[in-house]
């Protein structure tokens, strides 16, 4: 029994990008390994490139301990209605059917205004996030089938900067708005990858990741999620 409940857990990255989630589950004590349909060269950790929702539920369950699920969020993004947008697919409903098969604990990730079921919300300024006198929010909505605890904002009056598009951004008037040029020491790189925690990516990958900080706070949570089940 010692044994089963003290081997390193391990977790599927589905969907992972460039690994902001993965690279929190690995701090909080995880063996991480991420699946992304398109090369991800940047990846961290043990990578593999297939189609996320084609992986067999049976194999997940016989190999991992627990899967994360960041679903591509283009469908929900506020930037969908942006001149020129695109309709994109809406892959939350297969994602949430693959790991409810697979039995474990899970996770899925998305954006404000997807259709996610009691999701806890994680925001930038729980973490101490920002970079140069500005502030990250940069809220992100997380489903699970097991209980997740999430801290409230703390938001301030900083200003607010935002990482979309490949670019860094001060934000919004009422958090101190565009007072300045989006003028960065060391460029816009320097600035969102401070703000995110990330020094391993482009600045196009840090624009769709999600902080390593957040799925640190989730992974902790989740271990012991895990070890209960073993036992």
């Amino acid at each position: 029994m010692a044994g089963l409940t003290l081997r390193k857990p391990r977790i599927l990255d589905l969907f992972c990008k460039a690994g902001g989630a993965g690279m929190g589950y690995a701090r909080a004590g995880f063996d991480v390994v991420g699946v992304d349909i398109a090369p991800q060269p940047n990846y961290p950790f043990q990578f593999w490139q297939y189609d996320a929702l084609a992986v067999l539920p049976a194999y997940i369950e016989q190999e991992y301990d627990a899967v994360h699920a960041s679903p591509p969020c283009q469908a929900h993004s506020a930037l969908r209605t942006a001149p020129g947008g695109k309709a994109h697919l809406d892959l939350i409903p297969q994602t949430r059917a693959l790991l409810q098969a697979t039995g474990l604990p899970w996770v899925i990730e998305n954006v404000e205004g997807a259709p996610l079921e009691a999701p806890a919300v994680l925001c930038g300024s729980s973490f101490g996030l920002g970079s140069q006198g500005c502030e990250l929010r940069r809220h992100r909505l997380f489903e699970t089938n097991w209980p997740l605890t999430a801290p409230a904002c703390a938001h301030s009056d900083l200003p607010v900067i935002g990482v979309y598009g490949g670019h860094a951004r001060r934000r919004a008037a009422s958090a101190g708005g565009r007072g300045t040029k989006d003028v960065w020491r060391d460029g816009h790189r320097a600035a969102a990858s401070e703000a995110l925690g990330i020094d391993w990516m482009t600045l196009a990958e840090l624009s769709e990741a999600i902080p390593p900080a957040y799925t640190y706070w989730i992974g902790q949570q989740l271990r012991h999620e895990v070890v209960g089940r073993r036992v």
